[in-house]
């Protein structure tokens, strides 16, 4: 088979790398009928964390979202996401949450789950995955992609097998979210993961923070790969995704073919430019190859709030350190990927250590459940001097033991009984005054 399929993610990831989550419902709502025209496997759009941001700086509602959205796009199936940890957050949270968030995004109009996964939460993310197949949506689950010592293409092959094994994957996504994919470990790891896959698709989706994205997906297609995550060329490059433009018209010049419809194509990119150059939003360009950021890997929207973090501190002078901090916690901590929640919890730790001017003279306390196994078990060993000092602190052993509450979908309703399912993940997702007290109750924080 030639034909090469396209995942869009404009509205998704596209919109997190480079507007920062803050793409508007106005802004979507009147090209939605031609993106459903262009002939995309699937349209991505956001999930937890931007059920946040839109609560917060837009005053908007994703499930309305989605609701307008499922009404307008009706040939093409929406792609939401969950995570294994937690519904919208970075730490580990009670499953019920995730549970509501599921059946209510199915209820939207959501058709399909992508879910970013490392393997080592299996028994959460079994129960979730069963839980989407029951409502009737189709599941992809990811293989984190991250450059270490210990990332060899046998074990992400090992983690393939427990994804298939596992059961109700329709599709498996190789994701590099920091943009380190090169064509040249394309070669060995697709076919480490493919004797494993055992014919479940596998979907490519690389960022451009290094500039080789676009040639690792030319190269993956190549080696048999027919489903590519891309987004229009003005929400494309930068530390966002190669554009479909660019790898539609190499892919043809390869001998590949596309159902995609050019014309509708063309006018879904010319609305982007308009709203991107309206808005005063950042258009992505193709950026420098940088070999430093092979060791950092911190992707486009975590640098971001980095530089933002350190404006706020009067110390942007000093991105530089946290970077070389970054790149010396990630060997400490067994080399985490640098993707959600580890790139958060490693970035936060760095910018710690550089501020206060003593290394992990402050903790968070995902840092502290990391460190516990709490978020599973990581792939390489943690620096035991680095293990020891961030432990033998009496805040560390007050999570000795420690597990997320054991509530229902039904425990949540009771916080505030008479709201809508909906309004209810919205105060979740967004918890004030006295709901957060009531949520931290429930969950057996103080």
């Amino acid at each position: 088979m030639n034909e090469i399929e396209f995942v869009d993610q404009t509205m998704r990831d596209a919109q997190q790398s480079l507007w920062g989550f803050r793409m508007s419902t106005e802004i979507i709502l009147p090209i939605a009928p031609v993106m459903d025209r262009v002939g995309y496997k699937a349209i991505c759009v956001n999930g937890g964390r931007g059920v946040v941001v839109a609560a917060r700086h837009l005053k908007e509602s994703l499930f309305e979202r989605f609701r307008l959205l499922s009404r307008i796009i009706t040939k093409t199936p929406l792609r939401s996401s969950f995570v294994p940890w937690s519904a919208f957050g970075f730490d580990i949270e009670p499953l019920a949450p995730n549970e509501l968030w599921i059946k209510e995004t199915v209820a939207s109009g959501i058709r399909s789950f992508w879910v970013c996964d490392y393997q080592n939460m299996m028994d959460r993310l079994e129960y979730l995955v069963k839980m989407a197949k029951a409502e009737g949506a189709e599941v992809i689950p990811s293989l984190m992609y991250t450059l270490s010592p210990v990332h060899t293409d046998e074990l992400y092959a090992q983690k393939a097998k427990m994804l298939v094994d596992m059961g109700g994957v329709d599709a498996i996504h190789v994701e590099d979210a920091g943009g380190i994919l090169t064509p040249e470990r394309i070669k060995t790891l697709l076919p480490a993961i493919e004797r494993e896959c055992k014919g479940v698709p596998i979907e490519i989706h690389a960022h451009c923070n290094t500039g080789l994205a676009p040639l690792a997906y030319l190269e993956a297609i190549k080696m048999g790969t027919r489903l590519v995550h891309t987004a229009v060329s003005p929400l494309a490059n930068g530390s966002s995704l190669p554009s479909t433009e660019n790898i539609l018209k190499n892919a043809r010049r390869l001998g590949y073919s596309t159902n995609i419809d050019e014309d509708a194509l063309k006018v879904v990119s010319d609305h982007f430019t308009k709203e991107t150059a309206e808005s005063g939003m950042e258009q992505g360009r193709p950026v420098e190859h940088d070999v430093f950021h092979f060791e950092h890997q911190v992707p486009g929207g975590m640098m971001g709030t980095l530089r933002n973090q350190l404006i706020e501190l009067g110390m942007e002078g000093r991105l530089e350190e946290v970077l070389e901090e970054v790149s010396q916690i990630r060997k400490e901590f067994g080399y985490p990927v640098m993707a959600t929640p580890y790139s958060q919890i490693v970035g936060a730790q760095a910018v710690f250590n550089i501020t206060t001017g003593e290394r992990y003279k402050i903790v968070s306390d995902e840092v502290i459940k990391y460190t516990l196994g709490y978020l599973g078990k990581p792939e390489g060993p943690l620096d035991q001097n680095v293990l020891d000092k961030i432990l033998g602190s009496p805040k560390a052993k007050s999570f000795i033991n420690w597990k997320p509450a054991d509530i229902t979908i039904d425990d949540l309703r009771k916080i505030e009984p008479g709201i809508s399912d909906e309004q209810l993940l919205l105060h979740i997702a967004n918890p004030e005054g006295e709901f957060k007290s009531k949520l931290h109750a429930l969950y057996g924080r103080k």
